[in-house]
């Protein structure tokens, strides 16, 4: 098993990757890569900038299918998704994240959001998102 070394880590968590989503990767528990963060004295909470709220896109097949906002790990959750295809697609890692935006102010990054959506459902795409005004 080959875990991941500082400069992947530090990477994986400035991507705002879960403890999870990175012991997944490597093939260990999310327990043996919290030991490797201490290990490494990264602050992770620092690197993810876990104060500031994000805008993101979920891609599928060169499309986006989905454009959210939150806090940082909110991107990669899936049990709070109301769609169910769009849930079984994040189960089976079928989609790419991409984080497009990072604001410390919620309503900011809101109005980006809201506007991302109008934008990409005018092109046909952003299925998994409801229709904005």
């Amino acid at each position: 098993m080959v875990l991941p070394n500082k400069k992947q880590l530090v990477q994986h968590l400035s991507d705002k990757m879960t403890n999870q989503d990175i012991a997944n990767i490597y093939g260990t528990s999310f327990q043996k890569i919290i030991q490797l963060i201490k290990k490494y004295q990264i602050n992770s909470n620092e690197l993810r900038k876990v104060n500031n709220y994000i805008v993101y896109e979920h891609w599928n097949k060169g499309e986006v299918v989905y454009v959210g906002s939150g806090v940082w790990y909110r991107c990669r959750r899936y049990t709070n998704r109301r769609n169910s295809e769009h849930r079984r697609l994040m189960q089976e890692g079928k989609l790419l994240y991409k984080i497009v935006a990072e604001f410390s102010i919620e309503e900011e990054a809101r109005q980006y959001e809201a506007n991302l959506i109008k934008k990409y459902k005018q092109i046909g795409q952003a299925k998994f998102n409801k229709q904005t005004s």
